[in-house]
């Protein structure tokens, strides 16, 4: 007979039942919800691009409707959709139509955004001007509806599916050449990216005043950080720095203090006035940028278009006929900003460094560095063939890159200046601004000695 202590308790098996059906009623809903959205999404594909009705067509339509013959008349062509992974910001999915002739008009991605406040306008601006600014290939926009107006109730963005596969998953089996056009064409985007130049940092919009002969068609609106009214707020330290508008001059200096006096005056505001541990860290941080002000690292006036996500996996492309290999498109301009030229010169050291390629993006005491930059990305490799690869990505990206790559006070430049674009909005981004401040101390002393 089983002891007491091998029966399940009442309480427990009460518990687990409930959870299990929970669980359940939970995963029905959301196969529901999926369902129906695939149905809306067919929907949207008839509204956007309606299927051909010609005489066979209507035919066979009406020979479905009789019992007998529908199951030896082929049932009418339906859009092929397929729920992506991935998307921080938006919902992701394939759509195949069918009946289109051209490859790119037949295959598209559909992006929904997850949150109410993620700005898709910009979403579209941003693409539409790397598209028309520049070489670099990005998806077209086929269709997009801002509003909720529409059969998905949601707004949205259809645009085309870039062909290949992204070079995370196909660099194993890539050829020593084929890494090189990699190499060759990613340092020409990056020399692209450096030459597309704002006076302001900030976010690409489209320009929606009243346009005359000459004027652009987007603009750059400055970083957003509301200031919250209050009687704990540094006030007369916020008054002392003019709100920048679209198109004014932002010097590095000035980019800087503006996003970090923002952040602070609400740092100051949640602790009733006191200087506590954040407000402090923010103080320290302006005292930072002042010395490398002080030291000429701020000497370039003008912002330039950063994707500050240009790893692997957002960089699509394919082996062409002749055996070399093209990149068809580059991925997530979601985050990308106009911001100070060294944002823009991440070594991207997995051209030449197995181990970052491979994700292993941990320092020596085993942290995710993120927003804070691993070093090393600047030696040099111990094969010919690696070295030859930084080689053709360095003389392509030009003497401007190499001028901000490389050099250890622009590599925490970089990890500050997205902490100042982002706040310190977890426990990752506060062990970096600290980091960032001891290696800066550091490096004052060695020079010092």
């Amino acid at each position: 007979m089983d002891s007491a202590h091998d029966l399940p308790s009442p309480t427990n098996s009460l518990a687990e039942s409930s959870h299990s059906v929970s669980t359940a009623a939970w995963e029905r809903q959301e196969q529901e919800a999926e369902i129906l959205f695939s149905q809306r999404v067919a929907e949207l594909c008839q509204i956007q691009w309606p299927p051909p009705k010609s005489f066979k067509c209507s035919v066979a339509e009406y020979l479905r409707t009789i019992k007998v013959l529908r199951p030896v008349i082929p049932a009418p062509m339906e859009p092929l959709i397929e729920r992506l992974r991935g998307g921080d910001l938006n919902h992701i999915t394939s759509i195949t139509i069918p009946w289109l002739s051209e490859e790119k008009d037949r295959n598209l991605i559909l992006r929904v955004p997850r949150w109410d406040q993620t700005r898709l306008d910009r979403q579209v601006a941003i693409l539409e001007y790397v598209r028309q600014k520049s070489i670099i290939p990005v998806a077209a926009v086929s269709a997009t509806d801002l509003t909720r107006g529409n059969v998905l109730e949601k707004p949205y963005v259809l645009q085309s599916r870039i062909p290949g596969n992204d070079v995370r998953c196909l660099w194993e089996n890539l050829t020593f050449l084929q890494r090189c056009d990699i190499a060759r064409e990613l340092g020409n985007y990056i020399h692209t990216l450096l030459s597309l130049e704002s006076p302001t940092a900030g976010l690409v919009e489209f320009n929606t005043v009243t346009s005359t002969k000459g004027d652009d068609n987007f603009r750059v609106v400055p970083f957003e950080v509301e200031v919250d009214d209050d009687e704990h707020g540094d006030g007369s330290r916020i008054k002392n720095l003019s709100a920048p508008t679209s198109g004014d001059p932002q010097g590095t200096l000035e980019v800087f203090q503006y996003l970090f006096e923002r952040w602070r005056s609400n740092a100051l505001k949640s602790s009733c006035g006191e200087i506590d541990n954040e407000v402090a860290l923010w103080d320290k941080m302006s005292q930072l940028v002042q010395e490398m002000e002080e030291q000429g690292l701020f000497t370039t006036k003008l912002n330039c278009l950063c994707h500050v996500d240009l790893h692997p996996g957002n960089i699509m492309g394919q082996i062409q006929s002749g055996g070399s290999f093209a990149i068809t498109g580059i991925l997530d301009w979601d985050e990308a900003i106009f911001a100070p030229k060294f944002m823009n010169c991440m070594p991207p050291a997995w051209l030449w460094d197995d181990a970052v390629f491979s994700e292993h993006r941990v320092d020596d005491d085993g942290l995710d560095p993120w927003p804070y930059e691993l070093s090393g990305a600047n030696v040099t490799p111990s094969m010919l063939e690696k070295q030859e690869l930084k080689r053709i990505f360095e003389h392509h990206a030009g003497s401007q890159w190499l001028r901000w790559a490389y050099d250890d006070s622009y590599r925490l430049c970089r990890g500050l200046f997205r902490i100042a674009r982002d706040g310190l909005n977890d426990n990752q981004s506060w062990k970096a601004a600290e980091r960032i401040l001891k290696e800066w101390e550091r490096m004052h002393l060695s020079r010092a000695s």
